[in-house]
Formats: C-alpha cells, structure tokens, sequence
C-alpha cells in the first residue's frame, strides 16, 4: 500500500524565479545539474546597486605611492651627495697618502746620506768640542768671577759661582774658531749651546766699581761711526788688531813698536766732508750748597770727519 506525500514547501523556497512585470526571463538549460540558479537582476529604473569603494581606494594607493616615489627620490639625491663628498675625502686621502709616501723615502734618503758619510767617532768629537767651549768660556780672559757670597747660580741641584763674560758672544765666538783647530770648530749657534749655565751676561749690578771715561768715550765713539757706516765693525778688539802688531804685546800698546806706531783706523774715502755727532763724558765740577764736587755729563759733541780723520786710541 502506497503512502501518500504531502508537500509542504513554501512557494518563495522554489527554484522557479518570480515573474515581474515588464521583465522577460529567459530560461536556460543547466550545463550542469549540480549548478546553483542565479536569479537574474532586476531592470528596472528604480533599482540602485550599493556604489563599490574600489576608486576611493585607488586614489588613496596613487597618493601613497606618490609619496613613497618622492621619499625615495630625496633619499636618491642624499645618497648621491654622500656619495660625492665620500669621493672627494678618499682623493685627499690618497693624495696625503702619497705626500707622506714621498717624504718617508726623502727621510730615508737622508738618513741614509747621513749615516754613510757620518764621521767615526761623534759621540767623543761631540764630547772634546763641549769641553773646548767651556774651557775657552772659562778663561779669565773671557769671562771674570764675581767674587760675592750670594753671585751664585743653581741648576739641576749644582750651585756655581756666576762668571760674567768680558766680551760679547759674537766676539768670543769668532775668537774661538781662530783658535781652535778646524775638527773642534763650532757654529755660533752651537758654540751659544755649549755655553755653561753659571756663565752669563754681565749685568748693571754686576759692576762693582765704576766705568772708565777713557774707555767709554772710546766705545761711545766706535758705535757712532758704525751706525754711520764709516767703520766695519764696532768691537773695540777688532780695531786694535788694525793698528797694533800683536794685542797682547806691551810695546805694541803702548804705541812704541817700531812697526805699528804710525798705524790708524782707516775710514773709507768720501767726495765730501761728513759731521758726525757723537756722544762723551765729560767731567764738570758743580756747586751744591756751598760743596764742590766733581761729576760727569754725557754731552753731544758735533765734529767734522773726512778723508783724513782718524781714530786713535
């Protein structure tokens, strides 16, 4: 006995599209049984699809790509500028490089020069030179010994008595060199190095006693001429070897060799007579409250000097 089926589904669950109005449908076989039926959309004008967000976000993807193309072109352009200035630094990096190249091998050339003509023996001639200047400094001659308590020089935790030199250093120089044989010879800026530390220049209080008229007014004389380019020299030894035989001989000072008596400073020749003014001491006798005593000035004493003049001492 066959049962009967009552169907109970809704009109709206079947697969039969609604029929509207003014709107044909067109019905098409399935390809496939198992495809699902696509309702077709409707055409009529009141219908109004949902607006999609597809061009908003394009446009938002354009502007972030544009930003991002010109955040990459202003590091382009900064990378480029490193670039440039790390070039620039490594071409000065290698031109100082080759700079210090050149002037290793012009040391090394030198010390290789030095070494192979280097004198044998320079540690001991070094050590004979030094002990000659301070011998030759140390001489009475050259230098005198300040006989006060408190004429004392420390250095290095050696005390010395000071000695003052009697001449100045150009001249002892150049005294020591005439000397000294040609091995123990100094430059004057070696000879000034080699000079020990308790010999120095005399100073104002060094002088006990007082000057000699004579002998200034001659030195104030010789520096007149110098300035005035009428002597060669202003060293009062030099121009005694121009008119003596020998400095150290007594007859020759005293002006009674036979040889150098008549001798004279020589200026040089000049067209015209030239006045030369200089500076002397002199000695005055003055009155101060009812006291006479003797004093020196130093006046201006105009003279005129030509070929002929001399100077005598």
């Amino acid at each position: 006995m066959e049962k009967a089926m009552l169907d109970l589904t809704p009109p709206s669950m079947e697969n039969t599209p609604p029929v509207l109005a003014d709107v044909e449908v067109v019905e098409e076989q399935q390809e496939n049984p198992g495809q699902a039926v696509v309702d077709p959309l409707p055409l009529n004008e009141e219908f109004n699809p949902p607006v999609s967000s597809t061009p908003e976000r394009e446009q938002r993807e354009n502007t972030s790509a544009e930003k991002r193309c010109k955040r990459l072109q202003a590091e382009k352009r900064k990378l480029r500028k490193q670039n440039k200035n790390l070039k620039k630094k490594l071409a000065e990096m290698i031109k100082e490089k080759e700079t210090a190249r050149k002037s290793e091998m012009r040391a090394k050339e030198r010390v290789g020069l030095s070494e192979k003509f280097k004198p044998k023996g320079g540690k001991k001639l070094g050590t004979e030179r030094k002990l000659a200047a301070v011998s030759f400094l140390t001489r009475d001659e050259n230098s005198r010994l300040l006989p006060g308590k408190k004429d004392t020089i420390t250095k290095n935790k050696v005390k010395k008595q000071r000695r003052v030199l009697t001449k100045p250093l150009t001249e002892l120089h150049a005294l020591y060199n005439s000397e000294m044989k040609k091995s123990l010879r100094l430059s004057y800026r070696q000879f000034a190095r080699r000079r020990p530390f308790y010999v120095t220049e005399p100073k104002t209080k060094d002088r006990d006693t007082c000057a000699c008229m004579e002998h200034e007014n001659v030195h104030l004389l010789a520096n007149k001429l110098y300035s005035r380019e009428l002597l060669k020299t202003k060293s009062i030894s030099e121009l005694l070897g121009m008119i003596v035989c020998d400095p150290k001989n007594k007859a020759c000072m005293d002006r009674v060799c036979a040889k150098c008596c008549f001798e004279e400073v020589q200026f040089p020749e000049t067209e015209s007579s030239t006045e030369v003014t200089w500076e002397q001491w002199k000695r005055v006798t003055s009155t101060m409250k009812m006291d006479i005593c003797e004093m020196f000035v130093l006046e201006q004493v105009p003279e005129a000097c030509n070929v002929h003049c001399t100077l005598t001492f």
